[in-house]
């Protein structure tokens, strides 16, 4: 059932359907999509993530929406060790682009020797597309779920377009295991995934409200009016799976109202007079 409201609110957004280079994006990938960048630790790069690009990964995928839920709460449960420990292990070089370079250049004769490409002096973590993360997530998702049986190779080639190496690949991977505690199927769990599919499918819906948009919203939290409750469950926030980095959901979009008495006229006038707090 929720998987069914998520593929028709997707496909009533309003997005992009197709890359720069004219690759198809499918529409019901645009809110998980938003959902998996935004989970990207922000202390892993300094690059930005691309939306677009990650809903690329997804519809070239085509992964269960379950899957793709799974993979959201393997990102929403790294640890802060994670960055640092990323940082310093990912290769800094897609060897497949360095490698058929080099070998064309060699095969030339009465060459100068090469110049070292841009992509070769910035060695650099930051270099390295942060988006290789969520691909990551989304392989460990998706050999958890269905054990297919497809070498490192086919994910970076089929699914990342040859963007990273699958030496990249495997050391995101593995990161991402050690940081997990080698533990994926308490994220397994029903509740769990079907609080990370309603996230999803609130993201795609708050994208073009607020980008961003904290939790709680600044605006609500900065909200306090005497004689309500600070506990009241009328604007109590609707936790997620265990934490929600891009949507903010809570119950009513009013506080309650509440009757408040005024001060009593000094000619003693008995009559209440009340008034509404919104």
């Amino acid at each position: 059932m929720i998987a069914a409201c998520l593929r028709d609110s997707s496909e009533a957004q309003p997005s992009q359907t197709a890359l720069d280079d004219g690759e198809p994006l499918q529409p019901k990938f645009r809110g998980p999509a938003i959902h998996l960048v935004n989970l990207i630790p922000s202390s892993a790069s300094l690059a930005t993530a691309s939306i677009p690009l990650v809903q690329a990964i997804l519809s070239r995928a085509n992964l269960p929406l379950e899957t793709v839920a799974l993979a959201v709460c393997i990102l929403d449960s790294l640890d802060a060790k994670f960055a640092r420990t990323w940082r310093l292990s990912c290769p800094l070089r897609n060897s497949f682009t360095t490698t058929t370079t080099t070998t064309a250049t060699i095969s030339k004769r009465h060459t100068l020797p090469p110049t070292p490409l841009v992509h070769d002096q910035q060695l650099h973590i930051d270099s390295v597309s942060p988006e290789l993360i969520v691909l990551s997530a989304l392989v460990i998702a998706a050999k958890f779920t269905e054990d297919p049986q497809q070498p490192t190779s086919f994910y970076c080639s089929s699914w990342g377009r040859s963007l990273w190496s699958a030496e990249q690949l495997n050391v995101t991977e593995r990161c991402i295991m050690e940081s997990l505690g080698y533990r994926i199927l308490p994220l397994c769990d029903e509740d769990v995934l079907a609080d990370a599919m309603v996230d999803m499918q609130l993201a795609a819906r708050q994208h073009d409200w607020h980008h961003r948009q904290p939790s709680p919203p600044e605006s609500v939290a900065a909200i306090i009016i005497p004689g309500v409750g600070d506990h009241d469950d009328g604007g109590e926030f609707v936790p997620s799976h265990t934490r929600s980095k891009t949507v903010a959901t809570f119950r009513g979009l009013g506080m309650p109202r509440t009757e408040v008495s005024a001060p009593r006229p000094a000619g003693g006038n008995t009559t209440r007079q009340t008034k509404e707090v919104r």
